[in-house]
C-alpha cells in the first residue's frame, strides 16, 4: 500500500464545503484547496469554499458545460448552483446534509429537489446520493490539482477525515460514510466531530505553543474553553478541558460535553427574513406559491449575509427583495418588499440570539412528530439552547467561534456577553479564529496528521454515554423505571476501548424478532457501563432501533449472555451479545436500521411489559397451532367441514387460549412460517386457496415493523407471482385484500407492478372491483406521476358516480390515502402536491358529506388538507378554511378540524392502530425466576 503524502479534511458543510490538506513529511501549517467551481454557464473561478447548493441545468446550458466535468455528473457544483437557488429554485438541491439526520424521510430515496416540479421523478436524488455529488466535487479538484505527480499523490491514497456536527447520530454517520463510499472515496476515511475540528485548527494557528498560556489567570485550576460551532443547517456546542499534569510540559486537553442534535442554523435565519418579507409582499389570498417561496428565502439569503456582513451600514438604511409574481410580464407581476437594515439586525438578535436566564429551557415539542419538510429546533433562541448546554456544567474560561454564520462580529459579541451574564459578570476570552468558515476543514487536516504521527491532542471518546433498553423493572415502582436502560458505552469511552457487561444476568432472546432500542444521553457523565436506570423522556434520545433474529440451533427461547459495546476507530457504534451458556455458544453482531422512518413509530409505542419471547404463549400450544394450520391444508374437507378462514382462526384461538384481537405481532409472525410452508395447498380447493390468501394478509399485516418482514414479504412475493391456483372472482378478491394489507411491506417497484397487471380496470372500467380500488389507495410508494394519474381518475369516478347517485366509497377511501399529508409508512417525499387537493375540493364540495354514501369524503379531507408546516405539501390557507368550513357544517368537531386550519404536531398514537405492536425488547433483565427452565437455565415462554 502506498504510503500517504498528505492528510486531508473534508468540511462537508450544510450551506458550504471545503477541503484543506497537510503534508505528512513537513511541519508546513494546513493548506486550504481552491475548489473549480462553475460562476457562470461560460466560466469557472476557483475558491477556497464551494456552496454545497446542486444545480441541474437545463439541456441549452448543459451543452456549454461538458467540456469539464468534475465528478458531479449531470449536476454543477458550487456557485452557480447557488445563484440558481433564487432564480430556478426548482432546479436547485441544498441543505442535503441536513436531510442525512432526518428520520422521517428515506434518505437514501430520491426526492431532492425537495417537492420540485421542474425537475422530472426520474432526475431526482436522495440525500445521500447529493452528499457523494459534493464529496466527488472535491475528490476530483484534488485529482486534478495533484494527480499527475504520481500515483502517491492522488486522493485515494492519502490519509482522508470528513468531520461531521457532533450531534450526528450512529444513523447519520453511517450515512456520511456511505456517500463517501458512493463518491470513490477510500474506506479508510476517518470521521471527526465538527467542534473538535476548530478546536484542532486553533491548535494548529498556536504552532506548538502551550496553550495554557492563552488562557486568562493562567494557574493549577483546570480551564474549559467552550466551542460554539453554527453553520447553515447545525448548532453545535462542544466542552474542553485543560488540565495541567505534573511533569508535563503541555495540559491534557479532554472533549468533556457535546450538545444535543439541534437542527437550527443560518437556514432558519433565512426562513425568519423570509417569513417577515412575505408580510410586506402584494400577494393575493393564495398567498405565495412553493416556487415563488423559494426564490424568496434565496433573496433574503443574499440579505442576511449583505446586513450582516457589513458593520458599517446606517440602520436606516433600506434593504429590497422582489420575486417573480404569478402573471405572465415581468415587470408587472415582480413583488417587492423592503426591510431596513434596523429590523433585520433586530429580528436576528431578539429572535436567535435573545438575552435570557441561565434557567431558561428551549421550548419543545413533546410526544409528537414534527411533519414533513426538515425538523427544525422547535425554539429557535439559539441562547435558550445554548443554556441548557451549560447549565450545570463548570464555567466558561474561553470560547471559541467556529462556523459561517457567525462571521458577523455582533453575534459573538452578544453570545460572549450572555456567557459572562451567567457567570456573574465573568466574561469568557474570545480566542482568535481568523476562518470562520475554513477552521473545520484545517483542523480535520491537522487532526488527520497528528493521528498519522501517533499523536493525539484531544482526548475525546464517546460523546454520549450509550444506553439499550431491556424486559424488566429498574429500581422503583414509578412509570419511568419500568423502561430499565442499561449503559452499554459511558460518556467519554476512547475509541477501540471495549465494554464487557457479563454480570447483569441478562438474557438474549432468540429465534424470535427483537427489537434493540438505543437511547444516548448527554446529560449522564457519571454513570458507568453496566449501572441500570429508568428511562425520562426530557433526558434521552432515542437512536433508530437495531433489529435482528439471534438464531440457535438449541431449543431454547433465551440465552444468558454478555453484551459488548465500543466505539471503533471511524467512531462508530459497535455492540454484539455473546453467549454466557456452556452448551449454547454463539454471539450475534448487531446492525443499525437505516430506515427508521418505517419503524419509529411503533418502536415508541413498545409496550412496557410483555411476556419473554414476545409470546406470551407456551410452546406446546404454539407447535399445536402450527399444526393445525397444516393439517388445515393438508387434504380436501368434507362439506359439513368446508374450509374458511373464519373457521380456521376459531380453531387457532381455542388452541392458543386467546381471542385474536390479543395475538401480539410476534406471535402471528410465527404463525406465518407454517402457513407459507403450507403454500402449496392452494392447489386443493378454491376454499383452501381463498383461505390461505385471508390468512396471509392477516398473519403479514401491515407488512413491516418487525425484524425479518422484508424477507417474509419475499417469501409471499415469490408464491403469489406464480399465479392463482383458480383464477376467478373470489380469489382474485382476496388477493386485492392480502396485497391492500401487506401494502408497507411492498417496493415501489412491487407496487407498480401490481397496478400495472390492472391498469385497464383500474382506468378505464366504470364498475371496477371495489377491494381493487382500495388496494390502490394502500400504495403510498408509486410514483408522484402515477399517482398523479390515478388521483386525477379517481376524483372523476367519484364525480360520475356521485352525480348517477351510485356506490363511490371506495373512491373517496382510495383519495384519503393518495391525498393524505401524513402518510402511515411513507415519508415525506411520497406525499401528492396540494394542487391535487385543490382540485378534488372543486370537483367533490357540490356534493353533501352528510350523505351516508360520500360520508368516507369527510375523512378524505381531514387527511389531505392537514397543514404539516411546509408550503410545497400545505393546501393554501384559504382553501384550508373553506374546507374546516364544510367539514364543520357536517358536524366534524373543531378539535378535528384545528389540523386543517393551524399546525398540529402528528401524535404517535394517531398511528398506533395501524402498526400495531412493537418488536419486543431483545434483552431480558434479571428478576424472572418463574420462566427459569430446568433444562438451559434460561427463562422460556
Amino acid at each position: 500500500m502506498t504510503r500517504p503524502k498528505f492528510s486531508i479534511g473534508v468540511d462537508l458543510g450544510t450551506s458550504n464545503s471545503v477541503l484543506a490538506y497537510s503534508s505528512l513529511s513537513g511541519e508546513r501549517h494546513s493548506e486550504v484547496l481552491a475548489i473549480p467551481q462553475w460562476d457562470t454557464p461560460a466560466t469557472m473561478v476557483d475558491a477556497v469554499t464551494i456552496p454545497s447548493f446542486l444545480y441541474l441545468p437545463e439541456e441549452a446550458i448543459a451543452a456549454l458545460m461538458r467540456a469539464r466535468d468534475f465528478g458531479s455528473g449531470a449536476w454543477a457544483v458550487g456557485r452557480l448552483a447557488k445563484r440558481k437557488a433564487s432564480e430556478t429554485p426548482g432546479r436547485v438541491v441544498q441543505s442535503a446534509k441536513s436531510w442525512l439526520c432526518h428520520h422521517a424521510a428515506d434518505r437514501t430515496a430520491p426526492f431532492l429537489p425537495w417537492r420540485s416540479e421542474t425537475v422530472a421523478e426520474q432526475d431526482k436524488i436522495s440525500p445521500v446520493a447529493a452528499s457523494a455529488l459534493i464529496l466527488a466535487h472535491l475528490r476530483a479538484a484534488w485529482n486534478d490539482r495533484f494527480a499527475e505527480q504520481g500515483a502517491g499523490f492522488v486522493f485515494n491514497a492519502q490519509n482522508i477525515t470528513i468531520t461531521v456536527p457532533a450531534s450526528f447520530d450512529a444513523a447519520a454517520q453511517r450515512l456520511t460514510l456511505l456517500a463517501a463510499q458512493q463518491a470513490g472515496f477510500p474506506d479508510s476515511v476517518r470521521l471527526l466531530e465538527e467542534p473538535q475540528a476548530a478546536f484542532y485548527a486553533w491548535l494548529e494557528r498556536k504552532g506548538g505553543a502551550d496553550p495554557w498560556s492563552a488562557l486568562p489567570d493562567p494557574g493549577l485550576a483546570p480551564r474549559h474553553i467552550l466551542v460554539i460551532d453554527i453553520g447553515g443547517g447545525t448548532s453545535d456546542f462542544s466542552l474542553f478541558e485543560l488540565r495541567r499534569r505534573a511533569g508535563r510540559s503541555e495540559p491534557d486537553i479532554t472533549r468533556v460535553a457535546v450538545s444535543d442534535h439541534i437542527l437550527l442554523g443560518g437556514d432558519n435565519i433565512d426562513l425568519a427574513i423570509a417569513h417577515l418579507a412575505e408580510t410586506r409582499l402584494a400577494t393575493t389570498e393564495a398567498g405565495l406559491s412553493a416556487a415563488q417561496w423559494d426564490h424568496l428565502i434565496a433573496q433574503c439569503r443574499s440579505l442576511k449575509e449583505r446586513a450582516l456582513g457589513d458593520r458599517e451600514g446606517s440602520p436606516e438604511e433600506t434593504l429590497t427583495v422582489s420575486i417573480p409574481g404569478r402573471g405572465s410580464s415581468v415587470l408587472a407581476s415582480t413583488l417587492s418588499a423592503i426591510i431596513t437594515r434596523a429590523e433585520l439586525e433586530d429580528m436576528i438578535l431578539t429572535g436567535f440570539f435573545p438575552e435570557c436566564k441561565l434557567t431558561d429551557r428551549p421550548r419543545r415539542l413533546s410526544g409528537a412528530v414534527r411533519e414533513w419538510g426538515l425538523p427544525y429546533a422547535s425554539d429557535s433562541a439559539m441562547t435558550r439552547h445554548l443554556a441548557a448546554f451549560l447549565r450545570g456544567r463548570p464555567a466558561v474560561d474561553a470560547v471559541l467561534f467556529n462556523g459561517g454564520s457567525l462571521l458577523a462580529p455582533r453575534l459573538r459579541e452578544r453570545l460572549c456577553a450572555q456567557i459572562a451574564a451567567w457567570q456573574e459578570g465573568r466574561p469568557p476570552l474570545t480566542l482568535e479564529n481568523a476562518e470562520l468558515d475554513l477552521a473545520v476543514a484545517r483542523g480535520a487536516a491537522y487532526s488527520g496528521r497528528l493521528f498519522w504521527q501517533g499523536e493525539r491532542r484531544i482526548e475525546a471518546g464517546a460523546a454520549r454515554a450509550v444506553f439499550v433498553e431491556a424486559h424488566g423493572t429498574a429500581h422503583g415502582d414509578d412509570k419511568a423505571s419500568r423502561r430499565p436502560l442499561i449503559c452499554i458505552l459511558p460518556h467519554g469511552a476512547p475509541a477501540g476501548e471495549e465494554f464487557e457487561l457479563s454480570d447483569l444476568d441478562l438474557y438474549l432472546r432468540v429465534n424470535t424478532p427483537v427489537r434493540f432500542q438505543l437511547f444516548t444521553s448527554t446529560r449522564h457523565d457519571e454513570t458507568k457501563a453496566g449501572d441500570v436506570i429508568g428511562l425520562t423522556a426530557d433526558e434521552f434520545y432515542a437512536l433508530p432501533p437495531l433489529e435482528t433474529v439471534a438464531t440457535s440451533a438449541r431449543g431454547v427461547s433465551a440465552i444468558p449472555v454478555a453484551l459488548n459495546a465500543k466505539i471503533n476507530e471511524l467512531g462508530l457504534l459497535a455492540l454484539s451479545c455473546r453467549s454466557l451458556a456452556a452448551d449454547v455458544p454463539g454471539s450475534w453482531p448487531l446492525e443499525f436500521n437505516l430506515r427508521p422512518h418505517e419503524r419509529d413509530v411503533a418502536a415508541a409505542a413498545a409496550p412496557e411489559a410483555e411476556a419473554p419471547a414476545g409470546l406470551g404463549i407456551p410452546p406446546e400450544a404454539l407447535a399445536e397451532a402450527k399444526q393445525r394450520i397444516a393439517a388445515a391444508f393438508a387434504k380436501p374437507l368434507g362439506k359439513r367441514d368446508k374450509l374458511t378462514a373464519s373457521r380456521l382462526i376459531e380453531s387457532l384461538e381455542k388452541v392458543l387460549g386467546r381471542s385474536k384481537g390479543d395475538w401480539s405481532a410476534t406471535l402471528i409472525r410465527n404463525l406465518w412460517a407454517s402457513l407459507a410452508a403450507n403454500h402449496n395447498a392452494r392447489a386443493v380447493s378454491i376454499e383452501h386457496e381463498e383461505t390461505w390468501l385471508i390468512l396471509a394478509g392477516f398473519l403479514l399485516r401491515p407488512g413491516f415493523g418487525l425484524a425479518m418482514d422484508e424477507h417474509r414479504i419475499d417469501e409471499l412475493w415469490a408464491i403469489c407471482r406464480e399465479g392463482l391456483r383458480f383464477p376467478g372472482k373470489r380469489t382474485k378478491l382476496q388477493e386485492y385484500v392480502l396485497w391492500r394489507r401487506v401494502a408497507g411491506g411492498l417496493t415501489q417497484e412491487r407496487q407498480e407492478a401490481l397496478l400495472a397487471a390492472e391498469r385497464q380496470k383500474i382506468l378505464l372500467q366504470k364498475n371496477a372491483p371495489p377491494e381493487l380500488i382500495r388496494m390502490v389507495g394502500a400504495f403510498e410508494r408509486i410514483g408522484q406521476e402515477l399517482k398523479r394519474e390515478l388521483i386525477e381518475r379517481f376524483i372523476d369516478a367519484v364525480a360520475e358516480l356521485a352525480a348517477e347517485k351510485k356506490h363511490c366509497a371506495p373512491y373517496l377511501s382510495a383519495l384519503g390515502f393518495l391525498l393524505s399529508r401524513t402518510p402511515f409508512y411513507t415519508g415525506p417525499e411520497n406525499i401528492a402536491p396540494p394542487a391535487l387537493v385543490e382540485k378534488a375540493y372543486e370537483a367533490l364540495r357540490r356534493f353533501d358529506w352528510k350523505d351516508p354514501e360520500f360520508v368516507e369524503a369527510q375523512t378524505l379531507f381531514l387527511r389531505a388538507a392537514r397543514a404539516v408546516d411546509d408550503r410545497r405539501l400545505d393546501p393554501p390557507n384559504a382553501l384550508r378554511s373553506q374546507i374546516a368550513d364544510k367539514l364543520e357544517k357536517c358536524g366534524v368537531p373543531p378539535v378535528r378540524t384545528g389540523r386543517i386550519r393551524s399546525v398540529e404536531p402528528v401524535q404517535r398514537a394517531e398511528r398506533l392502530s395501524f402498526y400495531g405492536e412493537a418488536v419486543p425488547p431483545g434483552l431480558i433483565l434479571s428478576g424472572f425466576e418463574n420462566m427459569i427452565s430446568d433444562r438451559t437455565g434460561c427463562p422460556h415462554s
